[in-house]
């Protein structure tokens, strides 16, 4: 991989994907050829852009990058919202080297020196953009390409774009995503080839809380969880920041009676920096052995040494997620070692599927997908992003002396990620932000922002396009722990790092409470959203229960809840794609998340009543047949049909900015991004 990254980025003008596995190089593959270039020929400004989707990535390329290059005097400056002033004003006097920063932070500082950008940015040479993929589903990754676009304008630079990525499915969209409207071709590196992959899946039976069986089983999973990390480096990855706070608990509880203190510790986007910053460090330890329940932030490509091992609790929501997770170890050319553990427990409502355990059959899917077919999800990028139309517009028209619609025309919607919008439609945006005070016209046609529209462009969260969700410190001693979404009352207990807190105080005024360590029993909910689920995934799962196969990667015990999945499956009737019931039907589509809610949009419009459980099955009262509601079905064939297949009393406020954005406009956005039609072909609608 570096050497065929070193070939092309000396011999071509090209811009470059780097896509391989975990650990294979990648960054090194862009940075030494980038650093090589501005080491030979400095540049008079900062030559290098790196951009990173977190905060953290950022921070530990840092420490990657400062002392490997301390004799090299190309200074390497962080910039996110966690990183000093005085740091920031030294690069700002005197601009060079290599910038490792997020997107919001390039938006703010694009948006803030429009006048500064040529001084700071005028030779630069290369943008790496890491973790490619993170990028290109979002409406984020959209406004990273608005940036450099706006970037290169103002400051006068040509850089090449270096993406890099272990888990793009589909480089073509990728390039295309790179390029842009550079007017350069992206050309890939890719390395799909893996070593070794020692995955093994565990089915555990939870019995209902009512069962004195249950805490025995319990202790029982949770010591068998142990025996797979204990001795080891490793990570135990979840899906929730709850589900990672009971698994760090219990088992801190059993590494005490082991004598292993200090073994264990927790990782979210909750825990606070000090204390990821310390899992981290004891990860990278040559001198001790240590285990992290993690979720997404331990994913991504921050270096945490060497791994033994990579747990997985449940099936992961995408296989791209279990491809990065699964590629966390294996580092330094050993095998990849992943242990899945589903579980179907009978007080929790999303476990079973007719007394199928769901969760298995998918974690089964998803590693046959993966092992035998190398898929991973491709990202959708949204094609019509007026929320970003509106951010990016308020952006342009923030810091001048007004703008005329015709060069908000050439500049802004000429831009990439609006590709797919009509002048006609951006003009429809702007009357109504004057019709609702927001911008202002002048009697020459310029347009201003009024009181209104300076107030939301001057909120310190404006230069991002996504909701970031306001969270209360948790601290303990007055030192920070993490933090939590709702205000508890003194005396609650409060599950956080792993540990039981008691709140002695609660101050509203700095959104802080006091906590100490105590014992007990609680549970801390956080909320967020939750990925779709692909069509082909649940196309797999279906495969697997119709076929008689049987899979190495389960244990003896997994491999016959297989087999009883299978015959409970058949004999249901689900594989039928629907049975009656006593008020209707219940229908099991086997598509995906984004399909499944399209075609229930279908259903509810027939029957009234429709009773969601995506993506598995949709429960519809009527009294019609079956052919009578399949034949209506498959008249609602695209995106004409849209308006109908709204529900009334539905907002269509999806992006951050759509409570802006007029209505018209948010039905089109709703038309193309929402709904997904792509169930038809695997229901035979559209087969001849």
């Amino acid at each position: 991989i570096q050497e065929r990254a070193f070939d092309i980025l000396r011999g071509s003008d090209s811009h470059l994907l780097i896509s391989s596995g975990t650990s294979s190089g990648k960054t090194e593959a862009a940075l030494f050829p980038a650093v090589s270039s501005i080491f030979a020929n400095p540049p008079s400004t900062i030559g290098i852009l790196y951009v990173g989707p977190l905060k953290a990535l950022i921070d530990d390329q840092f420490r990657r990058m400062e002392p490997m290059l301390k004799d090299s005097y190309i200074k390497v400056t962080g910039w996110h919202g966690d990183v000093g002033l005085p740091e920031k004003e030294k690069l700002l006097e005197c601009p060079s080297g290599i910038l490792q920063i997020t997107p919001e932070s390039l938006q703010n500082i694009i948006a803030s020196r429009p006048d500064e950008l040529e001084r700071l940015f005028g030779e630069l040479r290369f943008v790496i953009i890491d973790e490619v993929h993170a990028f290109m589903g979002s409406e984020r990754g959209l406004q990273l390409l608005c940036c450099l676009e706006r970037l290169e304008m103002l400051a006068g630079c040509d850089p090449r774009r270096i993406g890099l990525s272990a888990t793009v499915s589909d480089p073509g969209k990728a390039e295309e995503w790179i390029s842009a409207d550079t007017g350069r071709k992206t050309v890939s590196v890719t390395d799909k080839s893996v070593g070794g992959r020692d995955l093994k899946i565990f089915f555990n039976y939870f019995p209902a809380k009512s069962d004195p069986e249950r805490i025995r089983v319990l202790n029982r999973y949770y010591r068998e969880l142990y025996s797979q990390i204990r001795g080891k480096n490793c990570i135990v990855f979840t899906n929730s920041r709850l589900i990672a706070e009971r698994t760090g608990r219990s088992l801190s509880k059993i590494a005490s009676k082991y004598g292993d203190d200090d073994f264990v510790f927790v990782h979210h986007g909750s825990i606070s920096k000090e204390l990821r910053k310390e899992a981290e460090e004891n990860l990278k330890s040559e001198t001790r052995k240590t285990a992290a329940v993690a979720t997404v932030t331990l994913e991504l490509g921050i270096d945490i040494g060497s791994l033994d091992a990579v747990v997985q609790i449940d099936a992961p929501y995408t296989c791209s997620s279990l491809v990065q997770r699964m590629g966390r170890s294996g580092r330094r050319g050993d095998d990849q070692v992943m242990r899945i553990f589903c579980r179907q427990d009978a007080d929790e409502w999303w476990s079973d599927l007719e007394g199928i355990p769901v969760d298995f059959l998918k974690a089964v899917a998803m590693a046959s997908l993966i092992l035998e077919d190398r898929w991973t999800e491709t990202e959708k990028i949204p094609s019509v992003p007026f929320s970003l139309l509106f951010h990016q517009t308020m952006e342009y028209i923030k810091f001048g002396t007004g703008a005329r619609f015709s060069d908000l025309v050439s500049d802004v919607l000429s831009m990439y990620p609006f590709r797919n919008i009509s002048k006609e439609d951006y003009a429809v945006l702007v009357k109504h932000l004057i019709s609702k005070g927001i911008l202002l016209k002048s009697p020459d046609g310029t347009l201003l922002l009024t009181d209104q529209g300076e107030r939301i462009v001057m909120n310190r969260d404006f230069c991002s396009v996504f909701n970031v969700r306001k969270e209360i410190e948790v601290k303990f001693e007055g030192k920070p722990l993490g933090s939590i979404q709702e205000y508890p009352e003194t005396g609650d207990l409060i599950l956080l790092a792993g540990k039981i807190w008691s709140v002695k105080s609660v101050d509203t005024r700095s959104r802080s409470v006091e906590v100490a360590e105590t014992d007990g029993n609680a549970d801390t909910v956080w909320k967020s959203g939750t990925p779709a689920t692909d069509d082909r995934i649940m196309q797999r799962i279906k495969e697997i229960l119709e076929s008689d196969r049987s899979f190495g990667f389960l244990d003896e015990d997994a491999a016959k809840v297989l087999e009883f999945c299978r015959n409970r499956a058949r004999s249901s009737g689900i594989l039928d794609g629907y049975v009656k019931t006593e008020y209707g039907f219940r229908v099991y589509p086997w598509v995906g998340t984004e399909s499944f809610k399209t075609l229930c949009r279908a259903f509810r419009i027939i029957c009234g009543k429709v009773y969601e459980r995506p993506p598995y099955y949709a429960d519809i009262r009527t009294d019609l047949g079956w052919d009578d509601i399949w034949e209506t079905v498959a008249g609602y064939s695209d995106e004409k049909f849209a308006f109908e297949l709204m529900r009334p009393e539905e907002r269509l406020f999806f992006g951050k900015y759509d409570k802006y954005i007029p209505e018209e406009l948010l039905f089109k956005s709703f038309s193309a991004d929402v709904l997904d039609f792509s169930y038809r072909k695997y229901l035979g609608i559209d087969r001849p």
